[in-house]
């Protein structure tokens, strides 16, 4: 019997698209002053100007330096200069714009450092070299972008997360909360973190299943689901577990659940809709419940839409495209070549009122997770890139209506962590 197989994630396998996400993300902002020392810039410039001769071989260059920093005008002068000594010095002349190969020095911040990332063009082919700088002053707030994105942590654990909910109880104190945690052989519902406190888990139940999972599990918690009574419902290849409150007995003090779980090949919740998934891989496949028409192929990750410029569904296809549904007919989505396979919607009411979140990564750089607005056939960068000290293994859009929960995966030591990522105006 061979094994099941399984779709791998499509992150971006080319370092340049990756980090085109970030260069152009990053033209969004807008950096509080700041001053530094001319001979401060001599290594990082040297050390990119060998990275672009070795991307771009000896001849001739055209050179162009765009700031998006906090960097002095003056010490823009001091550093094209040092960059044209380094370039000279490993065999590349900077002449005009006439010149086959461009090479585009964007000049980045973040809180922590500061990024150079230089573009060069040679024909349809664009390579990327990038060094980090210390940062002078801290950056500021991101200026003209619709939404800020902020993750606050919720639990972390060695078992793998697959998903985390938060679920409102009867008797709750206005202050509580509890958290639904899915991992793949079992649920923990935890209490006690909602007013800044330490979670404790409070119930476990073990998740009984009568197929093999594939090797790529994934899973969703669904709040406020499941019926009369149903507190939740947890989604896995092939088994649907409810969760529901019992009635406590007199003079106690503790909150129980009870959840029951049964192989199960019903649809996954998607919005106003719900997808049927293919237990034996980790995508949906492609049928819907109502259906959405347009053709719909399998894919890995969806997300519905409902804002000011009209309703959409976008689909993260497993064969790597990504396209939209406007209500009439399928079509790519433009400006996604370098997102990951994660997707989720998010009504913030911000901007558009409706946001697009992504994921973007690449070889040599963490993850990432950013927020789109689409316009027709259209993606628009609505916020800065949100750093992520992980891989992501998991998106899914929240309980609350401008949340997202994110499941993070660390490797040393390993390490899973939950995220509610919320989206806020940025006014």
């Amino acid at each position: 019997m061979t094994a099941a197989g399984y779709n791998r994630r499509h992150c971006m396998k080319n370092r340049w698209r990756a980090a085109r996400v970030f260069v152009w993300m990053w033209l969004l902002l807008g950096w509080a002053p700041a001053c530094r020392a001319a001979g401060d810039w001599d290594s990082p410039a040297t050390d990119l100007a060998r990275q672009i001769a070795t991307l771009a071989g000896p001849g001739t260059v055209s050179l162009s330096i765009r700031n998006n920093s906090s960097i002095s005008a003056d010490d823009i002068a001091t550093i094209r200069r040092a960059l044209l000594k380094g370039l000279s010095g490993v065999g590349v002349t900077v002449a005009g714009a006439e010149s086959a190969t461009m090479v585009r020095v964007t000049l980045s911040q973040t809180a922590r450092q500061g990024l150079w990332v230089a573009e060069v063009q040679q024909g349809p082919e664009v390579k990327v070299a990038m060094v980090s700088v210390s940062n002078s002053a801290p950056a500021a707030k991101p200026q003209g972008t619709p939404v800020l994105l902020r993750k606050t942590l919720l639990i972390a654990q060695s078992e793998p997360i697959l998903d985390a909910e938060f679920v409102e109880l009867a008797g709750d104190a206005a202050a509580a909360a509890h958290l639904v945690v899915l991992s793949p052989e079992r649920i923990a519902i935890y209490g006690g973190g909602g007013s800044g406190g330490a979670w404790v888990k409070e119930q476990s139940f073990a998740i009984e299943h009568g197929r093999p999972y594939p090797r790529d599990v994934r899973g969703r918690v669904q709040v406020n689901a499941g019926g009369a009574g149903g507190l939740f419902r947890a989604y896995l290849p092939g088994v649907v577990c409810s969760g529901s409150q019992e009635a406590s007995a007199p003079g106690a003090n503790a909150v129980r659940l009870a959840v029951s779980c049964a192989d199960s090949d019903d649809p996954w919740p998607m919005g106003t809709r719900a997808a049927f998934y293919n237990s034996s891989r980790n995508f949906f496949t492609g049928v819907t419940v109502p259906s959405a028409g347009g053709g719909v192929v399998p894919f890995f990750s969806a997300a519905e839409l409902n804002g000011r410029r009209g309703a959409a569904i976008v689909y993260s296809e497993t064969g790597g495209q990504v396209r939209v549904w406007d209500g009439r007919s399928m079509g790519t989505l433009g400006g996604a070549r370098d997102w990951g396979s994660d997707v989720a919607g998010v009504q913030s009411g911000c901007g558009g009122g409706a946001q697009l979140l992504v994921t973007a990564s690449g070889d040599a750089m963490p993850d990432s997770l950013l927020a789109y607005e689409v316009d027709g056939r259209e993606a628009i960068a609505a916020s800065a890139p949100l750093p992520l000290d992980g891989a992501v293994s998991a998106l899914w859009p929240g309980s609350g209506s401008a949340t997202a929960t994110i499941v993070l995966q660390r490797r040393q030591p390993l390490q899973y962590e939950a995220y509610s990522v919320a989206l806020v105006c940025n006014q």
